[in-house]
C-alpha cells in the first residue's frame, strides 16, 4: 500500500517479488485499500507499507486497518522516526536523507533500490540463483553519477517538451511503471497534463490524442524485446510524431518510412550509458526523467520546491 511516488515504487517492487522472487504480490492505494474497511485481513499475507515521510494520512491509516485486524506489516519509509515506522511489526529505513522537496526524487529510489534487494533476499531464502542480477551492483553509485553527468540531450528535449501542453509518456514492463512516476513528475512540478500509457496499450484507442504536431517520450532500453520494437515501429510508421527517446541504444528505432514514403522525423535520443546489470539501467531512467521533469520547470519559471496545489500529504508530527 501507499500513495503517489510511493505507489509507483510499489508498483516496481510488485514485479520484483514476481519475477525475481516468485512470491505472489499485489499492490493498492492507499485511499483505495481504506475505502474497503469490511475487507478481511489474512494473517498468512504480509502488508507491506511505503512511505516517504512515514506520517503519509492515507498510509497510516491503512497501517492501522490491518494492525486492527491483527495483520502483519511492514513499513519500507525514508523516516526511522515517524508514525508508520514506529507502528508496523517490520520496517526497514531507506535511508536516503532527508527528502526537502515535495516532489519525492531521492527517496524514490532509494526505495526501488530497498524493494530490489528485498526481493533478491526472498529469492536467495528460497534457493534461487540470484548471480545475474548481481553483476555490476558494487558499481551503482559510480553508474548514476555518470549517467547524472554524461547523458545527452536533456536539455534539448526540455525545450521540446516545455513548449507542450500535454504530450503521451510509454514504456514496457518496468519502464511503464517508471514512465507512470515520470510522467508525475513533470505533471507536479511544470504543470504539463503528461500520461503514461503502456506501449503497446497505446495503440488501443489512446493513439486519438496524436496530430501532424504531435510528441511522444519514449522509455526504452537494450534489452528491449521483438515485440516492443514492432509496437514503437508501428507509432511511427502510421502516425509520424516527433519522438523523445530516454534509452541507452538507438537501434530499437531505426529509419523506418511512412506509408506514403516520407522518411519519418528523426527523433532525439536522451541516450544513457548502456549497462548489463537491470536495476542500474531502471535507476538511470528514473534519474534522468527527473532531471528533465527540473529541466522542464526551470524552463517555465516553476518554483519546484513549492509548485502551486501541491503539499506533502502527512499526519500530526
Amino acid at each position: 500500500m501507499a500513495s503517489g511516488s510511493s505507489y509507483n515504487c510499489a508498483r516496481l517492487g510488485q514485479k520484483f517479488f514476481e519475477n525475481i522472487a516468485k512470491v505472489k504480490t499485489s499492490f493498492e492505494y492507499s485511499s483505495e485499500f481504506n475505502a474497503n474497511q469490511e475487507r478481511v485481513i489474512n494473517k498468512d499475507v504480509l502488508y507491506l507499507f511505503i512511505s516517504q515521510s512515514g506520517e503519509t494520512y492515507d498510509t497510516k491509516c491503512a497501517l492501522d486497518l490491518v494492525k486492527k485486524k491483527e495483520g502483519h506489516s511492514f513499513a519500507l519509509v525514508n523516516n526511522n522516526n515517524s508514525y508508520i515506522f514506529n507502528n508496523a511489526e517490520f520496517k526497514m529505513n531507506i535511508e536516503a536523507g532527508p527528502e526537502k522537496s515535495i516532489a519525492a526524487t531521492k527517496s524514490f529510489t532509494g526505495g526501488v533500490l530497498c524493494l530490489w534487494l528485498m526481493a533478491l533476499n526472498i529469492a536467495q531464502n528460497k534457493g534461487i540463483d540470484i548471480k545475474e542480477y548481481l553483476t555490476g551492483v558494487q558499481n551503482i553509485k559510480k553508474d548514476t553519477e555518470d549517467v547524472i553527468k554524461n547523458t545527452e540531450n536533456i536539455d534539448k528535449a526540455a525545450e521540446i517538451l516545455s513548449g507542450l501542453k500535454s504530450f503521451p509518456l510509454v514504456g514496457y514492463s518496468y519502464n511503464y511503471v517508471i514512465a507512470k512516476e515520470g510522467a508525475l513528475k513533470i505533471k507536479e512540478t511544470s504543470y504539463i497534463d503528461v500520461n503514461a500509457y503502456p506501449t503497446g496499450e497505446f495503440l488501443h484507442g489512446h493513439t486519438a490524442i496524436l496530430n501532424e504536431n504531435s510528441v511522444i517520450l519514449e522509455i526504452f532500453s537494450h534489452t528491449t524485446g521483438e515485440f516492443e520494437r514492432k509496437t514503437l515501429e508501428k507509432i511511427r510508421k502510421d502516425f509520424n510524431p516527433k519522438i523523445v527517446a530516454v534509452c541507452d541504444t538507438e537501434d530499437v528505432l531505426g529509419a523506418v518510412s511512412t506509408l506514403s514514403g516520407d522518411v519519418c522525423k528523426e527523433p532525439l535520443f536522451v541516450k544513457f550509458k548502456k549497462f548489463e546489470n537491470e536495476i542500474t539501467t531502471m535507476l538511470s531512467s528514473v534519474i534522468i526523467l527527473q532531471l528533465l521533469a527540473l529541466n522542464i520547470a526551470q524552463r517555465l519559471g516553476r518554483n519546484v520546491d513549492k509548485p502551486t496545489g501541491l503539499n506533502k500529504v502527512v499526519g500530526e508530527s
